[in-house]
């Protein structure tokens, strides 16, 4: 026992008792590691580094920003054979935890990425005694994704990412993935059903990653397209107001300025992009476009009511022998029919008419015809 100590104070310790730094000393010693180097011996293979990938949350899609945020664990597992050791020499250590600083590890890029500045930081690594290297990232990770507004709200959305080296080529670091599993947290989004999540390793060396969100409908349905619904059904109550009642344009207005507040309150909501046309804008539109109808008929009709409203003259008699019966023209008559108010009050009643239907076809085809992320 005392030679053992003496052994100890001289710097030199015996083998069967070697601890866990003795055995960061002998590998990670930095005449015999150099972390900037990649592990293997033979410089010409490539290291295959294999990356899992955990989805924990879709935290949102963002329209205005086109971005894709969500919480995720990245697993990466690589070889490093230079740091390989025989566990029974060091007290049957089979693995250790130390720094990634302190070793060599990959270089993460994750490709689509909204902040330059974040980082795919990897926590502490473990390392087996065959040279195996496991390490882990835990964070959110936000990154682009090119959204089409043209079936809103019934659209899907796919987006994707890639994760690979951008200092190391295939032939130096060669990443791939064989895991990808989601947690049932993943699929309760409030705004996104999540239908799938699969690989896409059309790019060699390149990790992809595809999501597949499909809009959750209910809330812009009961906070848009009902109360529109009953609007167009008081248009067309409209026209069954007498064209005597001044009452009819001011109900007409009182219309219009409504959809107006809903269009302010919908621009909140709408994806800012100019490369399609919103189903639901033009839902909304189409019903504007019906009100609109219904206020200058109402206008029209008011003022051909009021025209052609008796007057009683008492200030001059004509002698009723002079007067003559006015010759009836074809043009004439034709004129008059298409000033009645009656004509006006139908004709103005099947444009809203369509011009409501128009709107909810436009809403059907939306829901049928949206892309479900072929």
């Amino acid at each position: 026992m005392e030679f053992c100590w003496f052994l100890f104070y001289l710097g030199i310790r015996p083998i069967f008792s070697l601890s866990e730094a003795d055995l960061k000393k002998s590998l990670l010693s930095p005449a015999l590691y150099e972390a900037s180097v990649r592990p293997r011996i033979n410089a010409s293979h490539a290291v295959h580094v294999q990356l899992d990938i955990q989805v924990v949350y879709i935290l949102g899609l963002e329209e205005k920003e086109s971005k894709l945020s969500q919480a995720l664990y990245l697993d990466l597992t690589w070889t490093d054979e230079f740091l390989r050791w025989n566990s029974s020499e060091y007290s049957d250590i089979g693995s250790f935890v130390t720094k990634p600083a302190s070793i060599w590890t990959p270089d993460v890029t994750v490709y689509g990425k909204m902040d330059t500045r974040q980082g795919v930081d990897l926590s502490l690594a473990r390392v087996q005694s065959d040279g195996r290297v496991t390490s882990k990232f835990v964070g959110i990770l936000s990154t682009h994704c090119s959204m089409s507004a043209a079936h809103f709200p019934f659209d899907y959305q796919l987006c994707y990412f890639y994760v690979g080296s951008d200092i190391y080529t295939t032939s130096e670091v060669f990443m791939e993935t064989n895991v990808l599993s989601i947690f049932e947290s993943a699929k309760t989004n409030p705004s996104w059903d999540l239908i799938f999540i699969r690989f896409n390793n059309s790019t060699p060396g390149k990790c992809g990653v595809e999501y597949c969100l499909q809009r959750k409908s209910l809330y812009f349905g009961v906070l848009y397209m009902v109360p529109t619904s009953m609007h167009a059904i008081l248009i067309l109550v409209t026209y069954v107001v007498p064209s005597e009642a001044g009452e009819r344009i001011s109900f007409g207005m009182s219309l219009f300025l409504s959809f107006m507040v809903f269009l302010l309150q919908l621009n909140g909501d709408l994806p800012e992009m100019s490369t399609a046309i919103p189903a639901l804008e033009i839902f909304f539109m189409l019903h504007m476009s019906s009100g609109v109808v219904a206020l200058v008929v109402a206008a029209i009709t008011a003022y051909i009511t009021h025209k052609a409203a008796p007057t009683v003259s008492v200030n001059k008699v004509t002698d009723a022998s002079t007067v003559t019966s006015p010759i009836k023209r074809p043009l004439r008559s034709l004129c008059t029919c298409f000033r009645s108010a009656s004509l006006l009050n139908r004709t103005g009643f099947v444009v809203s008419f369509i011009l409501i239907m128009a709107a909810n076809f436009v809403m059907l085809n939306a829901k049928l015809v949206s892309d479900k992320c072929h």
